[in-house]
């Protein structure tokens, strides 16, 4: 049984749509179930980025390097635009 359902988007965001529907020869209808289907799966299978062992070692590694050298406490962001700037 087929349900339907209101969503409103944007203007702008639903030209996108339509745009791509067209683009995949597909219905609205046909791309967003698609959409919505990849995005339920993809939360059903996604990991919590600190349960990755791999970043687990990164973090670890970054907390020793903070622990031997702690920094400045400069900021480094403004550091850089005040070179851009003097570059001009």
């Amino acid at each position: 049984m087929t349900i339907k359902v209101m969503v409103s988007f944007p203007e702008a965001f639903l030209e996108e749509i339509d745009r791509v529907a067209h683009e995949e020869n597909r219905s609205r209808s046909e791309l967003l179930r698609e959409a919505m289907r990849l995005y339920m799966e993809f939360r059903a299978h996604k990991k919590v980025p600190g349960d990755d062992p791999l970043i687990q070692k990164a973090v670890a590694v970054q907390d020793a390097l903070a622990r031997l050298a702690p920094g400045t406490g400069e900021d480094s962001t403004e550091e850089i635009r005040r070179w851009r700037e003097s570059r001009n």
